[in-house]
């Protein structure tokens, strides 16, 4: 069974964090500039100001999200993923990553939401922009030399209408 919180621990970061796939690992550090460690990403992604959420498959976490404030009502998104959220629950993901942006807009937390990703990444995985546009957001721009170790990012953004 599949069911989200709004208050992950510390303990759950640690185990999505440890099973986290390459790619999302390489974007850490894209952003970082530090190499990728279970510890600092749990840590890192868990002190982070602003709301934070968990989906669990049968009590075991596969998705921790949430959002960074930026400045009043604008949000920066961040998610770190397990494989099993991906190949046995995507669409249970999709649908609850989507209400939960709506969420959002609803509450008058948020009037905009974003996202950025490394160029290479999406080129990597080109199933990311499809989703992103699953989810609402709609492709911004490029960032040129964006990332810690000078690669490009694309920025996304889904706002209220």
């Amino acid at each position: 069974m599949i069911k989200v919180y709004n208050d992950p621990t510390l303990l759950d970061f640690l185990v999505v964090c440890n099973q986290m796939p390459q790619d999302e690992r390489d974007q850490l550090s894209a952003f970082t500039g530090e190499p990728y460690s279970v510890d600092g990403a749990a840590v890192g992604n868990f002190t982070v100001p602003g709301h934070k959420w968990v989906i669990k498959a049968d009590d075991e976490p596969i998705v921790i999200g949430g959002f960074a404030p930026l400045r009043p009502g604008v949000w920066r998104d961040f998610m770190l993923t397990t494989p099993q959220a991906w190949e046995q629950h995507w669409f249970p993901v999709t649908r609850i990553c989507r209400r939960i942006m709506n969420a959002m807009f609803i509450s008058g937390a948020a009037h905009r939401i974003e996202c950025i990703v490394p160029v290479g990444r999406v080129g990597a995985r080109q199933c990311l922009a499809k989703w992103y546009k699953v989810i609402g957001y709609n492709y911004e721009g490029l960032h040129h030399g964006y990332c810690a170790n000078g690669a490009d990012a694309m920025s996304y953004a889904r706002v209220k209408h």
